[in-house]
């Protein structure tokens, strides 16, 4: 992060009310946001986006454009259920036909990051070490991919495979290509039980954005407001400027069902502005 202004604040899509795309970057907007993350989960309809066209990507891109909202990353869980370690064949040609497409959606759309679960599998088989070396083989042929369609992979750490950041930073220093980077969840990495304030800096230089939310020990659950959980965000704050940090910050919520989801996102967002104010007044 920069000392003298905020960071880029992203929003999940998954954290706003359901609806058309120009409606939910209206809210987004006006809850202060800068940038918008597109959902391409394991469901039909998500994946089915990986199939617009110019026209449906022109008229996402443009209702964005009319309410001054970026669309710079894109959350792709998708490979939870065609994992690219997988041991059958037909679901890893799945996995990478996804990661084909979603580059070229992201191409189409402007979005500069996409996110990549760091498993091997998820839960249809065991991990081995055959599943691990496989998921390494295919990130490497997507990272290729993802060069030549100039758009940047970002591995996220998740509970599984690639636990930290240091185990992903493992593979992108493997893999050495300059469009796959990291993407850690710090509450995800704190619900793991391990230190985000102590694993940011394993990835310095490396990390394309951050997702942000509070934690529970041993619960993923990104429903709980910021500020309930047990997330030092001050430290965390603190340690992505003493990296030198500067790319965008995305709040991780799920708030589909809630119905006053507007008050839930904008507090997320002036409770880090605050805590950021709070860090870098502190330190001076």
């Amino acid at each position: 992060m920069m000392s003298d202004e905020m960071p880029v604040f992203g929003i999940y899509e998954k954290a706003v009310r359901p609806q058309s795309f120009e409606d939910m970057f209206r809210d987004a907007r006006k809850a202060g946001y800068q940038s918008f993350e597109l959902s391409i989960d394991a469901s039909n309809g998500r994946l089915k986006r990986l199939f617009w066209g110019k026209k449906e990507a022109a008229e996402v891109w443009q209702a964005a454009l009319r309410q001054d909202m970026k669309i710079l990353t894109m959350c792709l869980s998708g490979h939870k259920r065609f994992p690219l370690g997988s041991s059958d064949p037909e679901i890893t040609s799945a996995g990478m036909k996804i990661m084909e497409k979603a580059l070229e959606l992201g191409g189409r759309l402007g979005i500069r990051i996409i996110q990549l679960s760091g498993f091997d599998v998820y839960d249809q088989e065991e991990r081995t070490e055959e599943t691990r070396k496989r998921y390494v083989d295919n990130v490497f042929r997507a990272s290729r991919m993802a060069e030549r369609a100039c758009v940047m992979l970002a591995i996220e750490p998740v509970e599984g495979n690639l636990l930290a950041v240091r185990d992903t930073m493992e593979v992108v220093r493997k893999i050495d290509s300059h469009c796959l980077q990291i993407y850690p969840d710090v509450a995800n990495i704190n619900s793991l039980g391990i230190d985000p304030i102590q694993e940011l800096p394993c990835g310095k230089g490396h990390i394309a954005a951050v997702h942000m939310r509070d934690s529970l020990p041993g619960i993923y659950d990104a429903t709980i407001p910021f500020g309930s959980g047990y997330l030092d965000f001050d430290g965390v704050f603190r340690k992505l400027d003493e990296i030198g940090f500067c790319g965008p910050l995305v709040v991780e919520m799920w708030n589909t069902e809630r119905t006053e989801y507007m008050e839930w996102i904008r507090q997320a967002r002036e409770y880090m502005e605050t805590h950021i104010r709070k860090v870098r007044e502190s330190d001076v």
